[in-house]
């Protein structure tokens, strides 16, 4: 067998396509692609690594301790260099495939033993993670080198078992160990803890809820406002009445990984890869680059249905589906209004070339997809306005948010800010659909060019509008559109399915390996940056505070008196207190969004039944009164929750019983003494 004579790691794009025997990894570019994700998941290790101890020592900041322990991974950096430098230049070749064909032969005679290793690698690391446990001390930087090295063993044996190649085997190892840590991320989820596992989260069950309140709590009370789609998901469980908590927290899990994975292969139907491990790859790829976002499973409907629907023969069609996509988008968050109908408008200009038709032949679905998606939008968000029991006020609550452009920018309270970790997240894409873009241009009209980076230019714009809004600022869940939209047109570009109009006899392009390998390992990081032991709550402290709840309700309420839960609603919901009529008004979130956009109507209410002392008993979090700096953590929520109901509530109720440990704090009347 003749040397290959690569010159440079750049031209190890082209070596790529080589698909070589099942049993073993014969080409020189598939052992520089495992070499190169080695070194990369190395480097990337050692930069996080450094990162989390910045700032802690005496060496330009860094800790001379850290710099010193990281020596063996600095060694093992060096000598993967050498050796993709060598093999780059054809040398070290036939040395290096000895080493390959001996691990070969011992991995076959492995057989089926293979796949039970495969699988205990990752169970292995996943009880790892769940269970907290830091290996020699060492901080969640190693998950990152842990993780890497774990997938390049296992794509070796997947090769051992003789049915994958070497190349497919390295994506089918990343994927399935990445789609298996983000199912362990959720996990955590589901617990059988009575209390709100965070700020927020019970708030979604008891909106669920609102969909069987004539049944729950014997009268209709008003829908939800905010994410109606959201909760009219999560409102399935109820169909079986007497089900527990942990069984809706389940359902929401399935939520998110069924409508996730149903997204990714929507975009493999349109992609159609050449076989299972492409399809495999790419629905991992972008499971896990929408989970940056992350892209909320109510808000993946949308996206789910214009991907199976659309069909470019059958364009008719094809807008009936936008326009249920577009219903379902209005009832789900305002700024996805638009989102079905230039989903509709990217997949045509991808697919369909203009050629000898005119301006007008051409653009006008795109362009009346695009509006009539955004009109279905509002007219079905006005229908649900109408149907929900609620004032339409109530709607347009995000529209007088404060905006704090700040919070894009890095800044003490929220760290590398919005653009930072947009641009890590999204630079290698945008680098790629631009490179692509450019050395072929000549092959689209301009107009398909200029079209689709219009959209998602316009996407990511609104996005960051979005983001700065109080509220926001933390992650990049605003930005969720232009996520999905850029990985569409990634995987079109790369899988060739961007349609020319010109005859294609241009060269195919040469992307370098690094953007690749970045592209697909970025958003993994995202993933182990945010796995989270499964933890150790209190679950009998939480008992015997919902326990002592139930006694002073039952010791101060009146009988005909009202008791407001601020928080914690669900335990109306799942009959954990009794003898509790609903308050519907004043709930927590909602509450909260009334006060960040100075909703004077609404707040003004509350201030009244809080000064006429309405409530026998509130039963809401534990109450704070500072006002915090604005170099803190969610400073301006903070404040306004201070302003318009912490002191509103310390004027007229005072506190009888706190915890700190499970959130819980009851208010009765000052005058009630």
């Amino acid at each position: 067998m003749t040397k290959p004579r690569a010159s440079t790691i750049r031209r190890l794009a082209s070596r790529l396509n080589y698909h070589s025997r099942p049993d073993l990894p014969q080409n020189i570019g598939i052992l520089l692609a495992y070499h190169l994700v080695a070194l990369l998941v190395t480097l990337v290790g050692i930069v996080a690594a450094l990162l989390e101890t910045y700032g802690l020592g005496s060496i330009l900041g860094f800790s001379g301790s850290m710099l010193l322990g990281l020596t063996p991974l600095y060694v093992y950096v060096l000598c993967l260099l050498t050796s993709i430098y060598f093999l780059s230049q054809g040398g070290w070749y036939q040395r290096v495939m000895t080493i390959a064909r001996r691990i070969t032969r011992v991995t076959k005679r492995l057989g089926f033993l293979n796949y039970i290793i495969f699988i205990i690698f990752i169970t292995v690391f996943a009880y790892v993670i769940l269970a907290g446990i830091a290996p020699l001390g060492l901080g969640p930087w190693l998950h990152i080198v842990v993780y890497g090295h774990l997938s390049l063993l296992g794509a070796v044996l997947l090769i051992g078992t003789g049915k994958v190649n070497a190349l497919h085997a390295l994506i089918a190892s990343f994927s399935v160990y990445g789609l298996v840590l983000w199912a362990v991320y959720w996990i955590p989820d589901v617990q059988t803890y009575p209390l709100a596992l965070d700020w927020s989260e019970t708030t979604w069950f008891y909106d669920a809820s609102l969909f069987f309140s004539e049944r729950i709590y014997g009268f209709r009370a008003p829908l939800s406002s905010l994410h109606p789609s959201r909760y009219l998901l999560q409102s399935v469980p109820y169909l079986i009445p007497g089900l527990a908590l942990w069984a809706h927290r389940f359902w929401q899990v399935v939520l998110w990984i069924g409508l996730s994975l149903a997204g990714g292969l929507g975009l493999c139907k349109r992609i159609k890869p050449a076989n299972r491990w492409l399809e495999l790859g790419i629905t991992a790829w972008f499971v896990l680059f929408t989970f940056q976002g992350p892209v909320y499973y109510h808000l993946m409907v949308v996206i789910i249905i214009v991907l199976f629907g659309f069909n470019k023969q059958h364009l008719g069609r094809s807008l009936i589906w936008v326009m249920i996509a577009s219903i379902w988008a209005g009832i789900s968050r305002v700024n996805w209004f638009p989102v079905a109908g230039l989903l509709g408008a990217t997949l045509y200009i991808l697919e369909k070339p203009q050629e000898d038709r005119s301006f007008w032949q051409y653009w006008r679905w795109p362009v009346l997809a695009s509006l009539i998606g955004l009109m279905v939008g509002f007219g079905s968000q006005a229908v649900y306005a109408g149907i929900s029991g609620r004032a339409a006020e109530d709607f347009v609550s995000a529209f007088r948010s404060p905006l704090l452009f700040y919070r894009l920018l890095p800044n003490e309270a929220f760290g590398m800010g919005v653009l930072l970790m947009l641009a890590v997240a999204s630079l290698p894409p945008i680098l790629f659909i631009l490179r692509r873009l450019l050395s072929k241009w000549q092959a689209w009209q301009p107009l398909r060019l200029m079209g689709l980076l219009t959209i998602l230019l316009a996407l990511m714009l609104s996005g960051l509008v979005v983001s700065a809004k109080i509220g926001g600022g933390n992650n990049l869940h605003n930005l969720d559109a232009f996520l999905v939209f850029l990985a569409v047109t990634v995987m079109y570009l790369l899988f060739n399915r961007f349609i020319p109009d010109q005859p294609d006899d241009l060269p195919q392009p040469i992307t370098p390996i690094v953007l690749i390998l970045l592209m697909g390992f970025i958003p993994t990081l995202f993933l182990l940056n945010s796995l989270r032991p499964y933890g150790n709550r209190d679950t009998d402290r939480a008992w015997d505070d919902i326990t002592q709840v139930q006694a002073l309700i039952d010791a101060w309420a009146l009988e005909e008196g009202e008791v407001l839960f601020i928080q914690n609603r669900h335990l109306l919901t799942f009959g954990l207190i009794d003898g509790v009529k609903l308050v519907p008004e004043y709930e927590k979130v909602f509450l909260m969004e009334m006060a960040m956009s100075e909703n004077e109507t609404y707040l003004n209410h509350f201030r009244d039944d809080i000064e006429s002392q309405r409530f026998d008993l509130i039963v809401i979090e534990p109450l704070f009164y500072y006002e915090k700096k604005s170099t803190e953590v969610f400073s301006e929520e903070n404040n306004a929750w201070t302003k318009h109901v912490s002191r509103t509530l310390d004027q007229s109720y005072e506190v009888i019983f706190e915890s700190e440990q499970s959130g819980l704090s009851v208010l009765i009347p000052v005058s009630a003494r």
